[in-house]
């Protein structure tokens, strides 16, 4: 991992409260992003293969903080992978977890993320739906605040395609791309 990213500590977390009063316990976001790479011609293609994006690529998840620092970034999933699956595959982020992270603090994501600690999604329509006219109104606030919040990673990982190398299609070697994702990660910090 490029050494400007890098995961706070449990108290540097802490200190981030507080700067959304909105959403005070809320210190950070998570989104991913798909890079396109050409036709494998000696792994299974559909290994690679993204039916949302119609195109071969491979995955990358990108949390930051609050301040738009990128704190975690990971690349290297398959393109068949959704959010979902390479959140799960990055490890856990909790008290005393590999990732370590304070009990009282959040991470927004969008919906396609499980919702449960430490990730915060947005309400669906179906839960929205069938709540009296006073809930209704706190849930799609809360949607619209969190929409507004959670914009800000995508911003980052938008400066990160800044790079041309990353941000079209990636005609190098495919196990050099995670590093160099890495890199311009580091770069555009």
């Amino acid at each position: 991992m490029c050494p400007n990213v890098r995961w706070p500590t449990r108290q540097e977390w802490l200190n981030r409260r507080g700067k959304w009063p909105e959403m005070p316990n809320v210190v950070g976001m998570i989104d991913g992003t798909s890079h396109e790479i050409l036709i494998p011609s000696t792994e299974p293609q559909q290994d690679f293969y993204s039916g949302h994006r119609k195109y071969h690529c491979i995955h990358t998840q990108v949390i930051c903080d609050n301040d738009k620092n990128i704190c975690y970034i990971h690349s290297g999933f398959l393109g068949h992978d959704n959010d979902a699956n390479a959140y799960h595959r990055i490890g856990p982020i909790g008290p005393g977890d590999a990732l370590d992270f304070p009990p009282q603090c959040y991470i927004l994501a969008d919906s396609i993320y499980p919702n449960g600690y430490p990730l915060v999604t947005p309400f669906k329509s179906v839960e929205i739906i069938r709540q009296t006219r006073a809930e209704k109104r706190f849930r799609r606030k809360f949607n619209i605040l969190h929409r507004n919040r959670r914009v800000y990673v995508e911003h980052v990982i938008k400066e990160i395609k800044t790079f041309k190398v990353i941000g079209s299609l990636f005609r190098h070697p495919r196990w050099n791309l995670s590093s160099i994702v890495e890199l311009c990660a580091g770069l555009a910090k």
